[in-house]
This record gives C-alpha cells, structure tokens and sequence, in this order.
C-alpha cells in the first residue's frame, strides 16, 4: 500500500523540519502536482513553512491564512477537512484569488488539514496544479490515510516545543531565504508585485514527464510510482469537496 510506503520514508526523519520536507515532497508526489507548500497552526491562523515551486508573489500574499479567508487552505481550515478546487476561474469562493492563482501558474488546488488521533490541528499540506484537475477517490484516501500518520509523528518530534514557536521559527528562516530584509508589509489578495527569477524556486513544473520523473526520484521504480490515470472529472468545474477529518 503506498500510505504504508510513505509513512516509512517520513518515520526515517528524526527531525522536524526533515519530516515536513518528507510530507511535502511525498504528497505532491502522490498527486502528479506542479506545487505544494504546507503551513503550521499558529493560533487560528496558518503559516507557509515550506514550499515547492511557488513564487515570492504568492509566497507574500498567503504568508499567514486565517478560517475566514476563501482560499483553498482558508476554507479547509474553516470546515476541517479537505477542500478541492478542481477550477479556480470557476469557485466564487475563491474569486478574490483569482490573479494570484494565475499569477502563480496554477488551475487547481486542494488543502488537506493535518490532524492527530486525537483531533489536534498541526497544519495544512496544499497542492497545485497547472491544469483543470481533481485528483482521484484512490489519491485522497491515501493521502487522508497519511496525513494522520504525519500529523503523530510530528507531534512525537515536536517534544516538548511548542507548535506555535515551531512554526514561527520554520515560517521565519523560509521567509528570509526568500525575501532577505525585505520589509514584506501587509498584502492582499492580487496586491502582489512580480517575483524576480531569483526569487523563484526550482521544482518540476507543468508536464507529465517533469512529474514522472519527480516521482520516481521520490518512491524508486516500482508500480506505485507510476503515474495515475487521467482522473479528471467530466463536466464543469469550480466545485468544492470536503473530506471530514478523521473521527478520534
């Protein structure tokens, strides 16, 4: 089963940080995506703490997401469980979002909260992709049956730090990579400036070879490697999922 394969690749990290790599890598692996980033519960609101192929636009414009806020990972967060957005340019909700989707690169997205057994919110793993996409009945399950694994063993690496200062401190080293001592200010959807190329991070983006590829660099050569059919679903687009969370 390929959630029992990615839980033994993440339960090799004996370091936090190793761990959120792992999960980010492994995911949007699993799910053939271009992009991905994960955020830290901080209070009620979530933090960007790692990424894959996004620009420092959307990096500044969702740098901190709250319940309320109509982005993917904003409504995850609101209803507590998964949120898919197969169309962007087709979501009211997400309407506001729209230049930065584009702006970004992406058509789709879905958020997928990280709970514990016991109900406790460690964060979010988002995925984005180039096209019109809604991934498979198969890839969520697997990815709803990983992201409780993931959420124990950073809670079990977590020790006795707080996931709060955790997530600050991870959200802080990211952002000064990035942007250096830029003052990033307060932004709005779409109020973003474009990125420099330097800015920009190097990660396979659109076409299925570049995913291939990713894939096999992340789980080897065997079936589960391969990439899924086409699973996109008829008809039109802009529809929301939720997914409830898992019951303690």
């Amino acid at each position: 089963m390929l959630a029992s394969q990615m839980t033994r690749r993440l339960r090799e990290n004996r370091t936090f940080e190793g761990a959120i790599q792992t999960i980010l890598d492994d995911v949007i692996a699993l799910l053939g995506a271009e992009y991905g980033n994960i955020q830290l519960s901080i209070g009620d609101e979530l933090a960007i703490v790692a990424q894959r192929g996004l620009s420092a636009d959307f990096l500044r414009t969702f740098r901190r997401v709250k319940k309320d806020d109509g982005s993917a990972c904003g409504q995850a967060l609101r209803l507590g469980g998964t949120v898919i957005i197969r169309d962007v340019e087709a979501d009211l909700e997400f309407a506001a979002f729209r230049p930065d989707a584009k702006r970004a690169g992406f058509r789709s997205v879905q958020s997928t909260p990280i709970f514990t057994k016991d109900g406790n919110l460690m964060g979010m793993v988002s995925t984005h992709f180039v096209n019109v996409h809604e991934p498979s009945q198969l890839e969520m399950w697997t990815l709803k049956t990983y992201a409780v694994a993931a959420a124990e063993h950073l809670f079990h690496l977590l020790g006795d730090v707080p996931l709060a200062i955790k997530a600050t401190q991870m959200s802080d080293e990211l952002y000064a990579r990035v942007f250096g001592h830029q003052d990033l200010g307060t932004h709005s959807p779409s109020s973003a400036t474009s990125a420099s190329p330097s800015q920009q991070s190097s990660f396979p983006r659109a076409g299925s070879a570049a995913r291939s590829r990713f894939r096999l660099r992340v789980f080897g050569d065997c079936a589960c490697a391969q990439a899924p059919p086409d699973c996109n679903a008829p008809g039109g687009g802009g529809t929301v999922q939720q997914m409830p969370r898992p019951i303690p």
